[in-house]
Formats: C-alpha cells, structure tokens, sequence
C-alpha cells in the first residue's frame, strides 16, 4: 500500500484554511493525517455530540486522546466528505461566537 502525500497535505491545507477563516483555534499539523482544532465551549464531548447530532459531522472529543477542550478531525479521506462537513463546522463555529 501506498500513500499519497500530496493528497494529504492537500486536504490538511483545505481543513486547516477553513477552521482558521471560520474562527477556530488551530494549530497546523506537519506529519499527522489528522487535526486538533480548540472547542468553542468547554465540553468538548457536548461539542462533539452536538456537531454529529445536528449536523452530521464525526468527530472525536479532545478528551479521548488526554486533550480536553479540543476535537480530533481525520483528514485522510476523500475530498467529497472534507467538502460536506464544512457547513457544520461553520454553523457550530457561528452559534458559538467564532465568526
């Protein structure tokens, strides 16, 4: 198996423009095939539950990986699924004051 790396600095570049222009707290990731961006609220398993509950967005909570207040994105998918959580992300980033 091989992995393309181009493609997934392509997709990190297009999730991490996007969370940066909606307002979220993020730091870009060099070698990883996924992000942590800062919640918007406190709980991050509210957050979490809420983004997937009202907006089908998957996520883990922050506080799964020993970083609470923050959620893990998986980027290493196709760029059809990228496109489709970014309305979600950007509803929950302006509910809560982001943008």
């Amino acid at each position: 198996m091989t992995i393309n790396i181009g493609e997934y600095q392509r997709h990190r570049d297009y999730i991490y423009n996007n969370l940066k222009r909606m307002g979220y707290s993020v730091n870009k990731p060099e070698g990883a095939f996924y992000i942590f961006p800062k919640t918007p609220i406190a709980d991050d398993v509210a957050f979490v539950h809420e983004l997937q509950k009202e907006h089908r967005v998957l996520t883990v909570p922050g506080v799964a990986f020993g970083a609470p207040g923050y959620f893990r994105l998986v980027y290493c998918t196709d760029d059809e699924l990228l496109e489709k959580s970014m309305p979600g992300l950007e509803a929950m980033a302006k509910k809560y004051g982001l943008s």
